[in-house]
């Protein structure tokens, strides 16, 4: 009879061996709702979800009311692989903005494909635009299911400064060193994936101004211009966007830049509506592209629908459907963005009451959408810290993620003077 210790190794590869599904996010959301069930006066600032000042989820109302409106086919049908066609036009109406067609007119060509959620986005592009061993460019500082996306594709991550450091020109974006980065992976592996979460990154609510999104599209321009055998792809992660003061930033940038576009440089997006549409489980998002060849592009459809059929089968109907009809209607649409607009300026209150009270430690550059991060050395103990004095958040690879979304606005400053205390007591350094 085999040892129950020793079954696994049987029955498993080494490769699946060496996977763990423990969620660190989950953990401390758990020890919170533990404290919080002794009846202790804590605070949640640990899971990305908006919620409200009493701790429940957020629905957007106009979202609900459609979803309760769609007829029993949007409800329970299949959706086309490539997923429904006035989704996919819609989705790049909601990544590129207003001047969606000023960016055709420009002479780029647009299509999408539509994914379970953001992630599903990133997973498509992961599969499809390296091949296995190669890298993906990521900046130092990054949500941490994409080195679990990059791990399941057979892919590792190298990353780039999340803030350049001694800058002489007050810029976040180090151009030399991302140069020598994209450089460098052209010599090893002769293709470029980078994904970019901006504007309002996760996890440290920093978005790029307009200076710092043309240093970093010159940068990619550059390398497909001297590299003209080489696939580069910049991927803007933009699951956050609609929450940020520059919703729409980088189609202007990229409209500024077009002339004499390199044919080896390809755009892509990649959309979700959950946070958008406050619907995080409905797992409703695309990977939309821009290219100035119509031809490579209808290319790209098949190949994504063939990695979407045999990964997730299709992508839901139901919530491609309930964004279409919102968004294709000048009611259901303005008074969608009425609540979406509240809950942005909710979230704004509470980054500044969060930051006001922390002033003097060194946060990242927090600026727009569901999240602050102070970078350390050692989160746990800082988390710890933290908690003891009944505020919960979450330690990450590099320091303490603090969810914004679900501060309650009265007690975002508690939080702020928490963490404060927390990281004074520890005798760490200030700004």
């Amino acid at each position: 009879m085999v040892d129950d210790s020793d079954i696994a190794q049987i029955i498993l590869p080494p490769h699946a061996m060496a996977k763990g599904g423990n969620d660190v996010i989950y953990a401390w959301l758990a020890r919170y709702q533990a404290a919080k069930s002794r009846g202790e006066d804590v605070v949640n600032g640990t899971i990305g979800a908006l919620l409200d000042d009493e701790g429940e989820l957020i629905l957007n109302s106009i979202v609900g009311q459609v979803l309760n409106d769609l007829p029993d086919l949007d409800k329970g049908a299949y959706s086309p692989l490539p997923g429904l066609p006035e989704f996919r036009e819609t989705s790049q109406r909601l990544a590129i903005g207003p001047k969606l067609q000023q960016l055709r007119d420009s002479g780029m060509k647009t299509e999408a494909v539509a994914s379970p959620g953001g992630c599903g986005a990133l997973y498509l592009s992961a599969r499809n635009l390296l091949s296995t061993s190669d890298s993906i460019l990521v900046r130092s500082t990054y949500w941490g299911p994409y080195k679990t996306i990059a791990d399941e594709c057979g892919l590792g991550l190298v990353d780039w400064p999340l803030v350049a450091q001694n800058s002489d020109n007050n810029s976040a974006v180090d151009q030399n060193i991302l140069s020598e980065k994209i450089q460098g992976l052209i010599s090893t592996q002769g293709r470029i994936l980078a994904w970019l979460n901006d504007p309002a990154h996760n996890p440290t609510g920093m978005s790029l101004n307009s200076k710092e999104r043309k240093d970093v599209l010159a940068c990619f321009i550059d390398a497909a211009k001297n590299n003209p055998d080489s696939g580069i792809t910049l991927l803007l992660d933009t699951a956050y966007s609609l929450y940020a003061n520059e919703p729409h930033g980088w189609t202007d940038t990229i409209i500024e830049s077009m002339e004499n576009w390199p044919s080896n440089l390809l755009l892509c997006w990649a959309f979700s509506a959950s946070k958008s549409h406050t619907i995080y489980g409905l797992r409703c998002g695309a990977l939309i592209m821009a290219h100035p060849s119509k031809e490579f592009l209808d290319r790209m459809v098949p190949m994504l629908v063939h990695t979407g059929r045999g990964t997730w089968s299709g992508s839901p109907r139901m919530p491609q459907a309930m964004v279409s009809r919102i968004h294709n209607s000048t009611e259901l649409e303005s008074s969608w963005d009425a609540v979406r607009a509240g809950l942005s300026e909710m979230l704004i209150q509470r980054r500044k009451l969060l930051l006001e009270a922390g002033k003097g430690l060194p946060f990242d550059p927090s600026h727009d959408g569901y999240f602050a991060h102070i970078s350390d050395p050692n989160p746990v103990e800082l988390c710890e810290e933290i908690a003891a004095r009944g505020v919960y958040v979450v330690p990450l690879s590099k320091g303490v993620r603090i969810g914004v979304c679900s501060l309650p606005t009265d007690k975002a400053a508690r939080a702020g003077e928490a963490i404060a205390d927390a990281w004074r007591s520890l005798g760490r350094s200030e700004d």
